[in-house]
């Protein structure tokens, strides 16, 4: 698996992705032309250690699985249940624990206007299963950017600092 990152044009929006990290510079949006910057220096002793493309400190480790296909298993297994006397749902579970047990881990960015995914790169120590606070609070800053207020004290950080998040 070649490893990428996977995150939305800073100018327009669109979903991109990209080799990273690569000696090359990434490929221009193919919606606005715009060149996307992504920090090599990310990436310390084999592992991710912050977000390539925005240097956010706080990044999160989840199942790399796309969760339309879980819910669509789920919501097969349900409809069917009654007409098999609910094994299907017994099923269901197996071929989730299957799928889980297959799928690989992603690590992503907390902050809302980023969410890069990074895929196929080992993560650091620093980063752990995703946590409601951090996130909560991500998405506080940016409804405060929104509004044009200022956010908090960048020396306060995030519920928990990036040492003690694991």
């Amino acid at each position: 698996m070649t490893p990428t990152v996977a995150f939305a044009c800073r100018q327009c929006g669109r979903p991109l992705e990209r080799p990273y990290p690569s000696a090359e510079a990434p490929a221009p949006c193919a919606g606005c032309g715009a060149r996307p910057e992504l920090d090599t220096a990310a990436v310390v002793d084999g592992a991710v250690d912050r977000c390539p493309v925005c240097a956010c400190p706080m990044l999160y480790r989840q199942r790399d699985f796309n969760q339309k296909i879980g819910l669509a298993v789920v919501v097969v297994a349900a409809v069917l249940a009654p007409f098999t006397w609910y094994i299907s749902l017994g099923v269901a579970a197996l071929i989730d624990a299957l799928l889980f047990k297959l799928s690989g881990e992603v690590v992503v960015c907390y902050r809302t206007k980023c969410r890069a995914h990074v895929r196929g790169i080992a993560h650091g120590p620093k980063v752990g299963t995703f946590d409601l606070s951090i996130h909560d609070y991500y998405r506080m800053l940016a409804r405060r950017e929104e509004q044009g207020l200022p956010g908090p004290d960048p020396s306060t950080g995030p519920p928990l600092d990036s040492v003690s998040h694991h």
